[in-house]
């Protein structure tokens, strides 16, 4: 490899570890293995235990955290886009993952600031670091009807990617 390749290598490697978000101290790559089975379930904003993927749909998992600065741009997007996802069956879930100083209320907080009013659940054990290989945020998953992951969105997938992704499953 030249040392002008290496060089722009090692520069995108540091601009992409500034530009994610990193929740807790454990975190550190963000991808999940295509076409993992995974199922877990979490508290809601509200209280009640939720296991995703939900219903027997295809579900898009969201992860966020209120102290993400690309958080902002993207949970706001797809969300907007929540219809589209749900026009072809499938389900949106936002995943809060909250770092020890950081409240639900933080987290209300945060997406009210973004524009957002939804439901959301809440990680607060790693449970997407363990269950499903969600380290980095934002990070944006779909999984089958059958809880396969069959696709994890790469850092500049935009909503519409998200969405044809959801839709092609």
């Amino acid at each position: 490899m030249s040392s002008l390749a290496y060089s722009l290598c090692l520069s995108l490697a540091i601009v992409v570890s500034v530009l994610g978000c990193s929740p807790s101290p454990a975190s550190h790559a963000s991808n999940a293995p295509s076409d993992r089975q995974v199922s877990f379930s979490l508290p809601s904003d509200d209280g009640n235990l939720v296991t995703v993927p939900l219903s027997n749909v295809t579900t898009v998992v969201d992860a966020w955290a209120p102290s993400c600065k690309p958080c902002r741009e993207k949970l706001p997007a797809l969300y907007a886009r929540k219809g589209d996802i749900e026009a072809h069956g499938g389900k949106l879930a936002l995943v809060a993952v909250l770092a020890d100083a950081e409240t639900t209320e933080d987290a209300r907080a945060a997406l009210n600031s973004w524009g957002v009013k939804a439901p959301f659940l809440i990680d607060r054990g790693d449970v997407l670091r363990r269950e499903a290989g969600v380290n980095d945020l934002p990070a944006t998953l779909v999984i089958d009807s059958r809880q396969h992951v069959r696709w994890v969105a790469p850092l500049n997938a935009s909503a519409s990617d998200v969405v044809a992704a959801a839709n092609a499953h």
